[in-house]
């Protein structure tokens, strides 16, 4: 997160020799071959952990991650392509390798930890309150990423994080340890079935019952078109309204704090909805979801991106001179309306995905969770390529305004499917018989 709002600009520049826009083009190939990528490992490394343990996996994604960034830092505008295509080759094997290992390792210890909670209402909780720790962190470092990028240099940050990264992963294989149950249950299923086993068992349980298949279809559908979101459209659109690095990471930071509160504050209230009704209803308003599309795409069809970037507002500390933000006259409103109706959609998105995590605890079987919480991703991925290949050509002609109405139409399907999905019983993992 530190070099977040900066680290695709950079990439973009030093493709196009220092024009962003000549550069973004390369970088919706150089996305492709990452997701592909990661599509290929993301499963079979997801099987590897329940086999293996996830702090191994773990700690190999953070040398991954360490790997890509030192690469970044030594990127230039004469760097040979092959560089930059064995950047994102490193992200998305670091991505693959952390894709669902930490919340399978702590779902699996904490089932083991906590059988009193069967309603699982005290596991929403600590969810929502671990993520808030989570982006909180996440949320202080952006500002301070932004200034020591102009301070120092954006590559000086990527080599910053490369060394943070190697230190995570000796810090991931000293605490990231199973509960005895959970590590003597793992020592058995190995004596008993091999590697093969689970990813063939992983797949067959996503067929094996209705609910499961549905749910993980139209979760499928819908974080494509997050991906999709998060991949080509989210920076570049906040950096073509915000025109600065520093004023993206300063509207990031405040938007992230709004996101703060609503993710603590939704694993108390959560325990006041039924997942089997609620779900459906949180999807339909979630961020990303139809509705968020919908609005966004009308929202940038009357304010399009600013013309006049020389009348420019600040909003200053209280009786200070310290910029918090700055951005064109043009953009404050735009930006405004995007940060009040995403402060709503927070709290939306999080209850669905609590209220979501509520139920899969203790629907997926401990012996395929880490396969079956990177299946998802997987698949997630693989509707996402064409997703990207055709946006990212289609993006620069139709603009912001129809890409957002045409994602609220794949959001749509995907509410469908999860909708249809709740008709079903759902069952619990010793009920499901795999085929």
């Amino acid at each position: 997160m530190i070099s977040v709002s900066f680290w695709m600009i950079f990439i973009a520049e030093t493709l196009g020799g220092g024009d962003y826009f000549a550069g973004l083009a390369l970088v919706g190939v150089l996305v492709v071959v990452q997701l592909v990528i990661q599509t290929v490992v993301d499963y079979p490394t997801g099987a590897l952990g329940d086999h293996i343990g996830q702090r191994w996996v773990l700690a190999s994604a953070m040398i991954c991650f360490a790997a890509a960034l030192w690469l970044t830092s030594v990127a230039t505008p004469e760097s040979p392509f092959i560089l930059f295509l064995g950047i994102y080759a490193l992200l998305g094997v670091a991505n693959s390798q952390q894709s669902g290992s930490w919340l399978s390792w702590f779902d699996s210890n904490y089932r083991v930890a906590m059988p009193s909670d069967e309603d699982r209402k005290q596991y929403g909780v600590l969810w929502g309150r671990m993520n808030t720790l989570i982006e909180l962190i996440g949320t202080l470092v952006l500002v301070p990423g932004a200034l020591l990028a102009l301070v120092f240099s954006r590559t000086w940050v990527f080599q910053l994080q490369a060394v943070i990264f190697v230190i995570f992963a000796f810090i991931i294989l000293v605490l990231v340890r199973d509960l005895p149950e959970v590590e003597e249950s793992r020592r058995e299923r190995r004596s008993r079935a091999g590697y093969r086993t689970i990813l063939v068992e992983g797949l067959r349980f996503l067929i094996s019952d209705r609910f499961v298949l549905l749910l993980t279809l139209g979760g499928v559908i819908m974080g494509a078109s997050m991906m999709l979101y998060l991949q080509i459209i989210w920076y570049p659109l906040l950096y073509t309204y915000l025109l600065t690095e520093v004023a993206v990471a300063s509207w990031i930071t405040i938007y992230f704090l709004t996101s703060i509160v609503a993710q603590e504050r939704s694993g108390v209230w959560s325990r006041r909805f039924d997942p089997v009704k609620w779900i459906p209803r949180f999807r339909l308003l979630a961020g990303l979801g139809f509705v968020e599309y919908v609005f966004l795409g009308v929202l940038f069809h009357f304010f399009p991106a600013p013309t006049d970037t020389g009348n420019i507002v600040q909003l200053l500390i209280p009786f200070t001179d310290v910029t918090i933000i700055e951005m064109p006259a043009e953009s404050v409103i735009p930006m405004v309306l995007v940060l009040v109706f995403f402060a709503f959609t927070n709290f939306t998105t999080y209850f669905a995905n609590i209220l979501t995590q509520r139920v899969m605890i203790d629907v997926i079987p401990t012996r395929i969770r880490n396969s079956m919480y990177s299946l998802s991703p997987t698949l997630t991925m693989v509707v996402a390529i064409p997703l990207v290949l055709v946006f990212g050509l289609i993006l620069p002609a139709i603009g912001f305004s129809m890409t957002f109405l045409l994602l609220s139409l794949i959001s749509l399907l995907a509410y469908f499917l999860i909708r249809q999905g709740f008709s079903y019983p759902i069952k619990k993992a010793a009920d499901i018989e795999i085929e």
